[in-house]
């Protein structure tokens, strides 16, 4: 038998990696060897639901019917080659990504190498081919088949996830921009300062105030959105009481202890508190 890999599990290690459950499709023009592989199936330690087809067109059919997780492809068919049909097996959007065995009647090295380069997992012979060969070609190819599936669902979740985290960052940004572009305004305000009136000085400065409380407010929404459990007004400091979301009117909150103001007409300025 020609056998591709080197690699000869033990019956103990075939059963750690056997799956629960696998749909198998059998795909050969003789009845007879139909039966066999089915046979050599059904023997398998873990549950089979097994599907025949004698040709191309009747593979075509079940694949539009069904899902496999593995087909078990006979080079030499009525109405085409194996290598014909592992191409209907990728177009087909439901069995795309299922594990593909290239079975022939003879050894023929250029037609392995070629089903390998079209994704077979493996090359069996039928004359040499044996219950125990077959279950490993079985069990390797569905880990195979199974790894290959999990890395593409992966990049499409990374590439759901990119898409997703642009569009947030575009829409956090049109909704910052005017606070931002609000502050400067207010700030270009204060340079004349000292020749305002107190009460004048104390509407801008409350203005100024104002502005960072929202902008406070929506960073710390965003905090909260991301999951971190550590957010500026998520968690306890240092073993305190924890410290409970703030509104958009309440002060712009400190990590670090403040001294108690003078008690006054109008709250305390950020700009006569310590920066944090």
């Amino acid at each position: 038998m020609s056998r591709l890999s080197k690699n000869t599990p033990n019956p103990r290690q075939d059963a750690a990696r056997a799956p629960d459950f696998a749909s198998i499709l059998i795909v050969d023009d003789e009845d007879f060897d139909r039966a066999r592989l089915r046979k050599i199936c059904e023997a398998f330690d873990f549950t089979t639901h097994i599907a025949e087809a004698g040709s191309l067109v009747s593979m075509r059919d079940r694949l539009r019917k069904d899902r496999f997780d593995l087909i078990l492809l006979d080079y030499h068919l009525t109405d085409g080659t194996g290598l014909d049909g592992v191409e209907a097996i990728r177009a087909d959007p439901v069995n795309a990504n299922a594990a593909t065995i290239m079975i022939t009647g003879s050894e023929q090295s250029d037609i392995a190498i070629q089903a390998l380069k079209l994704g077979f997992s493996d090359y069996l012979t039928k004359d040499e081919m044996s219950d125990a060969s077959l279950k490993r070609a079985t069990i390797t190819a569905l880990q195979k088949s199974q790894l290959v599936h999990g890395m593409a669902l992966q990049a499409t979740k990374r590439h759901a996830m990119s898409k997703t985290m642009q569009s947030f960052s575009r829409e956090c940004a049109q909704d910052i921009k005017p606070v931002v572009s609000r502050m400067m305004r207010q700030m270009r305000e204060l340079r004349d300062i000292d020749q305002l009136e107190p009460r004048e000085v104390s509407e801008r400065v409350e203005a100024v105030e104002g502005s960072l409380r929202r902008l406070w407010a929506f960073l710390d929404q965003l905090d909260q959105l991301s999951g971190h459990a550590a957010g500026p007004s998520a968690s306890p400091l240092h073993g305190g009481d924890p410290v409970h979301p703030r509104s958009p009117d309440t002060r712009t909150p400190s990590e670090r202890p403040v001294k108690t103001a003078a008690k006054s007409g109008k709250p305390p300025s950020i700009f006569r508190r310590r920066p944090d």
